[in-house]
């Protein structure tokens, strides 16, 4: 077991980790997705990818918002006001203005060296991609592609100063926030919790007229805010805010990470079960059906979160190198792995081969390009300082690493 707490947040910022590199396997098996309209290339529909991206959609972007929201909230205290801005600039709002242009760029770059790689026709290539797009719909004016959780970590910053500022402003004597204190206290005491917590969002997603139940929580492109991903990642988000005022409700999740665990595969098998192997991109089920597949897919998202954040603290509390580093670059790599994906997608389309080697050459490609680029172009450079919040010294040969800090 951890015997201390400020070890024990390495386990958060490993499980933060696993969040956002989840995200490439997610989005590598978008070709093998069938009936999905506007990725750079199609192949033959596997419904185990299908089941595979449909597992870690429940849960990574829950799990990525609770503990962003633990993690503000001790920066906020850690540094004030004007600091949590100006770091929270730096660090979000910048990488949102600067990558998507650029992750667009790269990606068109890519796009057009694995065509030329593969011999490719590219005018017929751009020409199939264009009608993917158009059948997939109407665009936003604006697409935040898969940057779009910046977007929405900057609407919570800017929500939870607001409602903190109010508080303070309405309630200086803090009964309410001690209020909050104790619901949240009693949410995490007991298995009661996951339910009671996906009871607004199984309510507004069960009324959503048009929702795509298979595909769950909403992962919303448009700079318009959708309201059901305000509703359900800001309610994750407030959670972990107030979890960072009784850190110890968080971290005493290793206790029932089990538990949780059990639950959330339980009800991703009635989920599943309900849903069917094979992608549905828009609405199907009704009356009861829905109502079961909602309560069962938010409880277990839930659940899921829960579990996952559980065993982190349960397993990987203790400091490891090798941890931090995959730390420190999950972030840069999950910025930058569209446009590497998007290369090996098209330079192994033409090949006649099972969708099972396509999909790991996607990853096994695409992941040591991303790592190199880290080590050797971010890593040590200002785009480092800027992602990570500070510079990481070289180290003369022989030298002792220095300890890094939570």
């Amino acid at each position: 077991m951890p015997q201390q707490t400020t070890d024990r947040l390495h386990a958060l910022d490993a499980v933060r980790a696993f969040a956002l590199l989840s995200g490439i396997a997610l989005h590598a098996t978008m070709p093998f997705l069938a009936g999905l309209k506007g990725w750079v290339t199609t192949e033959t529909p596997s419904d185990t990818l299908a089941a595979v991206w449909y597992v870690i959609h429940m849960f990574r972007m829950p799990v990525f918002f609770l503990i962003a929201g633990f993690f503000a909230r001790m920066m906020l205290e850690r540094r004030g006001l004007r600091g949590f801005i100006k770091d929270r600039s730096k660090r979000i709002v910048l990488p949102l203005v600067v990558g998507l242009p650029a992750v667009l760029l790269l990606s068109v770059i890519a796009y057009v060296l694995a065509a030329l790689a593969t011999g490719v026709d590219l005018q017929a290539l751009r020409a199939s991609a264009q009608q993917q797009g158009a059948a997939s719909g109407a665009q936003p004016a604006i697409n935040l592609g898969h940057l779009w959780f910046l977007y929405y970590l900057i609407i919570f910053y800017a929500g939870a100063l607001a409602a903190r500022g109010t508080l303070r402003l309405l309630d200086p004597r803090g009964k309410i926030i001690q209020a909050l204190d104790r619901l949240v206290g009693l949410l995490m005491r007991g298995i009661w919790g996951p339910p009671l917590l996906a009871l607004p969002m199984i309510a507004w997603f069960y009324e959503l007229k048009g929702w795509s139940s298979w595909t769950g929580l909403p992962a919303p492109f448009s700079i318009v805010p959708d309201a059901g991903a305000l509703l359900a990642y800001g309610l994750i988000f407030a959670l972990g805010w107030l979890l960072n005022r009784q850190p110890a409700l968080l971290l005493d999740l290793n206790r029932r990470w089990w538990l949780y665990g059990s639950l959330a595969v339980g009800l991703w098998i009635v989920c599943r079960t309900l849903a069917g192997p094979t992608p549905h991109w828009g609405p199907y089920l009704s009356g009861g059906a829905l109502l079961t597949y909602t309560a069962a897919y938010m409880v277990g998202t839930w659940c899921w979160t829960f579990g996952l954040v559980g065993a982190a603290v349960r397993f990987l509390s203790a400091p490891s190198p090798a941890r931090r580093y995959v730390a420190d670059s999950s972030y840069w790599l999950y910025l930058m792995h569209i446009p590497a994906l998007a290369f090996f997608d098209v330079l192994l389309h033409p090949l006649p081969w099972h969708w099972s080697v396509k999909y790991l050459l996607s990853i096994v490609g695409a992941v040591p390009v991303l790592l190199l680029s880290y080590q050797y172009l971010v890593r040590y450079t200002f785009i480092g300082a800027t992602l990570n919040g500070r510079r990481h010294p070289r180290l003369a040969p022989g030298s002792p690493p220095t300890p890094a800090m939570g």
